[in-house]
């Protein structure tokens, strides 16, 4: 599988940001007190304004002790990576499937713009997987990667407040039609950090600046 330099970022995207979940971890205790194993697998449901429709399986889920896992988040599968373009003008809405919408969950979308790549990383209370969260892709906000982190009932090593990924679900979400612009954000970015930003109102994703 031959990737262009922007699908690569997908790949890269994963693990790129650190979402911290602290006092989510208060909330979230009794939903997870008999969850010990995945009866059935999530996923998160995907559609545009454009009303194409999809659904996002996870590329990497492991249960809820991280005992058992199906992939390797260290050595990502291209291939189980989902493509959703999301043309450019159009909204991406997100909604995740029952058997996860009771916890909490983080989301990373990445955009590319005239001035490099940005990050928004938003961190969601427990029982909020089933509320719509909208995305929108502009012409100087081209987004084009999305990861939702699905968290284990453990905390990372050495930390009294960061979750465990248990799961993510990454979704190529570059548009067709577009390399021009794409090529030249792409060269914009050459060398840079992609900026970092957490998200404190869900409306910053469709507010973008």
């Amino acid at each position: 599988m031959n990737l262009t330099s922007s699908e690569k970022k997908t790949i890269a995207l994963i693990g790129a940001a650190v979402l911290l979940y602290g006092a989510l971890i208060v909330g979230a205790a009794a939903l997870w007190a008999s969850r010990t194993t995945v009866d059935e697998r999530p996923f998160a449901e995907l559609s545009t304004s454009g009303k194409q429709f999809a659904r996002a399986y996870p590329t990497v889920l492991c249960d809820y002790e991280k005992k058992h896992c199906d992939g390797d988040f260290l050595r990502v599968d291209p291939n189980r990576v989902t493509r959703f373009p999301v043309p450019i003008g159009q909204t991406l809405s997100i909604r995740l499937s029952d058997e996860v919408s009771g916890d909490p969950w983080s989301i990373i979308a990445q955009y590319v713009t005239p001035n490099g790549s940005q990050l928004l990383l938003k961190n969601f209370a427990p029982k909020t997987g089933t509320q719509i969260l909208r995305l929108a892709s502009t012409r100087t906000h081209v987004l084009i990667n999305v990861q939702i982190n699905l968290p284990a009932k453990l905390l990372v090593r050495d930390s009294d407040y960061e979750l465990a990924t248990r799961g993510l679900i990454a979704v190529n979400t570059i548009p067709e039609g577009e390399k021009a612009l794409l090529d030249a954000y792409d060269k914009a970015a050459t060398g840079k950090e992609p900026k970092q930003r957490q998200v404190d109102d869900v409306t910053e994703f469709t507010t973008l600046r």
